[in-house]
């Protein structure tokens, strides 16, 4: 059950030392020997009667007396004792908080996910998908926009996600039918211009997005 180890043999000493205590007073608190998450019972064989700071002590030593996924829930009843359960008969340290807490953080680290290794049903997929669709997406507050333009590319990435998309549209290179359609679509329709407001020129929308309104070189500062 326990590995064999140090913190074991003092985990029995307590044990063995609360167990041979006659008629005692003050407060204490039951302690299962071997915990119910481990397989222990409710049996009066498993049942010893610790003090508050006995008890916080065997549950700091659990985790280290076992491996894997006992571990992991030695580490949980460890922070909940922490969290201050019994805070009115004993007080942890700063430093036994920290160090519960960050076996617990890594813990649940270590925890895999409820849906790891499973694959959506394609019937899911569609209704999420469906469900999304035409959904408005809320304003960005300004904290919200500050962070996202904390993120910016730099140049070396921008040129990677450039190559990456050219070599993505080279591979889909279109046959003479869909090019035949997509000309005879285009011819005839009036290409609406929007004049700049800072140099004057008339350009398309797609080209004065890009080379003019706000981006213009000729913008006064």
């Amino acid at each position: 059950m326990y590995l064999i180890n140090k913190y074991t043999t003092w985990y029995y000493n307590i044990i063995a030392k609360a167990q041979l205590r006659v008629n005692q007073t003050g407060y204490t608190e039951k302690h299962h020997i071997i915990p119910k998450s481990l397989g222990g019972s409710n049996n009066l064989e498993n049942l010893v009667k610790l003090t508050a700071r006995e008890h916080f002590i065997c549950h700091l030593l659990l985790p280290k007396m076992v491996d894997g996924d006992s571990r992991r829930s030695m580490w949980y009843a460890s922070y909940l004792m922490v969290r201050g359960i019994r805070k009115q008969h004993y007080n942890p340290t700063s430093r036994l908080y920290q160090i519960a807490r960050n076996n617990m953080i890594a813990a649940n680290k270590e925890r895999p996910g409820p849906s790891l290794g499973k694959k959506m049903a394609e019937e899911t997929k569609l209704k999420i998908s469906k469900t999304l669709k035409g959904r408005a997406l809320p304003p960005r507050t300004p904290e919200h926009s500050a962070k996202l333009g904390r993120y910016k590319r730099t140049y070396e990435q921008r040129q990677r996600i450039a190559e990456s998309r050219k070599l993505q549209i080279g591979l889909q290179k279109r046959n003479e039918e869909t090019k035949a359609k997509m000309s005879a679509w285009q011819k005839g329709i009036p290409k609406p211009k929007v004049p700049c407001e800072h140099c004057g020129k008339e350009a398309s929308l797609m080209n004065h997005k890009k080379w003019h309104g706000d981006n213009c070189k000729f913008k006064v500062y």
